[in-house]
């Protein structure tokens, strides 16, 4: 099948946490709003052993046998949420960073809880989250365990962090067209130290660029305001009554690094709704794509 056939499907990565289960179920939901598949992905960690391997039983089946069963019992609970939508999971032997960045390339969106946690099952995604996000090739959404709850879609407003920078633009963009999709107004935060002027009752006015991109979306109801404290403290404010915050990303060359910023660090791990991190969509690897794959 050819990359624009992947491309129709959602891709969640799946631990034993409850942080995993609620990216589950935002991503099987956002499949149900956007009209795509979800593949749900499970990369065992060997640190899991002890927890799943008995006297004598080799450690990377038994590690296998436990993340099927979590992948069986993940798909079951996605069906059962979302019906309509089709499940399909996938059992990864590279670690779960690599794995998932390696999926990403032909993925329309990738989906992770904000952390995980020690234990049976127990890849971390706090830190898969930060270097997936790093180098994803296509927008990365992290869940926080605390949206369980919280369905995609609903009537609360979008936030982006906009900025007339590659990265702000490509957010700007992303945030507008979600907007679009969900129906829902986008707020739109600008530091002070982006080019902007400020009438009294207004707002900013947005650059000459983010007008362009605003302009393809004329329906889109759009609050703009200028930001004087730190971006980070003012977007994770108006997280508290959003359903999505948006932030931009320029991705790194140095396959191992996490950096994503200062503001998109803090608001990643802090966030009470979800953060997608969007950035250019890259058109090959970063890293060699893995062959030890196995799909259920």
């Amino acid at each position: 099948m050819g990359a624009d056939v992947y491309r129709d499907r959602i891709v969640v990565g799946v631990d034993g946490s409850s942080g995993a289960r609620s990216a589950l179920m935002w991503a099987v939901d956002e499949c149900q709003i956007r009209g795509r598949t979800l593949l749900i992905v499970h990369a065992p960690d060997l640190a899991d052993a002890p927890f799943v391997a008995s006297s004598g039983e080799p450690t990377i089946r038994a590690l296998d046998d436990a993340g099927l069963r979590l992948l069986d019992a993940h798909s079951v609970a996605a069906s059962t949420r979302q019906p309509g939508v089709p499940v399909t999971s996938l059992l990864s032997h590279s670690g779960p960073a690599d794995a998932l960045v390696d999926l990403s390339l032909d993925a329309d969106m990738l989906v992770v809880g904000a952390r995980g946690h020690n234990g049976f099952t127990s890849t971390v995604l706090g830190s898969v989250s930060t270097r997936t996000a790093a180098h994803a090739h296509c927008p990365v959404v992290v869940v926080p365990q605390s949206t369980a709850l919280r369905i995609a879609g609903s009537s609360l407003p979008i936030v982006v962090g906009a900025s007339n920078t590659p990265a702000g633009r490509l957010a700007f963009e992303f945030a507008l067209a979600e907007g679009q999709r969900r129906s829902s107004v986008v707020i739109a935060l600008m530091s002070t130290t982006q080019d902007t002027d400020r009438p009294a009752d207004s707002g900013a006015v947005l650059p000459t660029d983010l007008q362009r991109i605003r302009g393809l979306y004329p329906e889109v109801q759009l609050v703009t305001s200028v930001v004087d404290a730190d971006p980070s403290e003012a977007l994770l404010i108006a997280a508290r009554t959003a359903q999505l915050v948006v932030l931009g990303c320029h991705h790194s060359d140095d396959r191992w690094s996490t950096r994503l910023g200062p503001v998109a660090a803090t608001v990643l791990h802090q966030s009470p709704c979800p953060v997608v991190v969007v950035g250019a969509r890259r058109q090959t690897p970063t890293s060699p794509m893995r062959t030890h794959l196995v799909v259920t």
